[in-house]
């Protein structure tokens, strides 16, 4: 082999290192710590949900992942915070149903083609709580109070998010004038009910769980097809006469332009752990559904769940212009 041969040889082998770089570096993914962005206050229904997948996921993947608790603006800066970061699989975000409704609602939001979306984990229906104060315990009696005295009632909110669509549909759908108090996330909510500064409150039952055994709260239903297993003494809306079905969901998402062999990492580790009999456990006792989606799954239920919303807020009057 002549000299010229030999230098070509040996730049086409240097060439197709840089090129398969990528491919080789997400193929040893994860090799350091992964830090899951929470876009809300600990505490709340997301946090509590972020901290189970964490430890799972940790064990599985054998490598830490750090939750880190990004609060404000109704969940767009911390979502904003994954959507800026490198596209490399090391910074991942939790997001709910809020993040969905934020894109609608807020005047500076994130918009979900800055993502890619990996996996649904979570899927539990809204729930409607009343402060022990009250001695309320149905439905029935919030309604005929709300009606009997127009603008009493006090329901905490997340302005233009989740919590917000749900009171929103709630009070639409049985005819109330309420007055909405506004928080940065459901810990503060949570907080609010429990000392009384507020009514009702919208979420899921998991992060009512603490107040409700401290018989600090009462949750007055769920808004669901049927009961749910979890906590089969809580009846439907529609049992009690409210014909109202709203789910609240968590995925995992990532920056537009990670790799798909790392997407793919992710999504089988979420796949290997929802069927794990600790995790299974941990979110029983949190009171957290679980209910896992692959890629396109979950792109297909985020455009159903899109095309659920979107009329919704727009009837509420929530629709910001952008």
């Amino acid at each position: 082999m002549n000299r010229f041969s030999a230098s070509v040889t040996v730049a086409l082998s240097f060439f197709a290192v840089l090129t398969q770089a990528p491919d080789a570096r997400a193929q040893t993914f994860p090799a350091k710590a992964i830090t899951l962005i929470v876009p809300f206050p600990a505490g709340g229904r997301t946090d509590l949900t972020a901290r189970a997948i964490a430890e799972a996921m940790r064990d599985d993947l054998r490598q830490p992942i750090v939750v880190v608790n990004k609060p404000g603006a109704s969940g767009v800066l911390g979502a904003k915070e994954v959507a800026a970061a490198a596209p490399d699989g090391y910074t991942l975000g939790l997001f709910s149903t809020g993040f969905l409704t934020a894109q609608y609602t807020l005047p500076t939001p994130t918009t979900v083609k800055e993502y890619e979306l990996i996996s649904l984990i979570n899927f539990d229906p809204a729930a409607l709580a009343a402060s022990s104060m009250n001695g309320w315990t149905s439905l029935t009696q919030v309604i005929t109070a709300g009606k009997a005295k127009p603008k009493s009632l006090r329901i905490g909110i997340n302005p233009g998010n989740s919590a917000h669509i749900f009171a929103g549909a709630f009070v639409r759908a049985v005819g109330l004038d309420v007055l909405f108090v506004p928080f940065k996330g459901g810990s503060e909510r949570a907080t609010a009910i429990a000392g009384g500064h507020i009514d009702l409150d919208f979420d899921i039952v998991a992060p009512m769980k603490p107040l409700l055994d401290a018989g600090k709260l009462r949750v007055l239903g769920v808004a669901a097809e049927r009961r749910v297993d979890l906590y089969p003494q809580i009846p439907t809306f529609k049992e009690q006469g409210v014909d109202l079905l709203v789910y609240s969901w968590h995925g995992i998402f990532a920056p537009k332009g990670t790799p798909a062999p790392v997407l793919a990492t992710v999504d089988a580790s979420l796949q290997r752990i929802s069927r794990n009999a600790k995790f299974l456990a941990n979110m029983e006792k949190l009171l957290l559904g679980v209910r896992y989606m692959n890629r396109q799954e979950f792109a297909d239920f985020f455009a159903d769940q899109d095309a659920q919303f979107r009329p919704l807020i727009q009837n509420l009057g929530l629709m910001v212009k952008q």
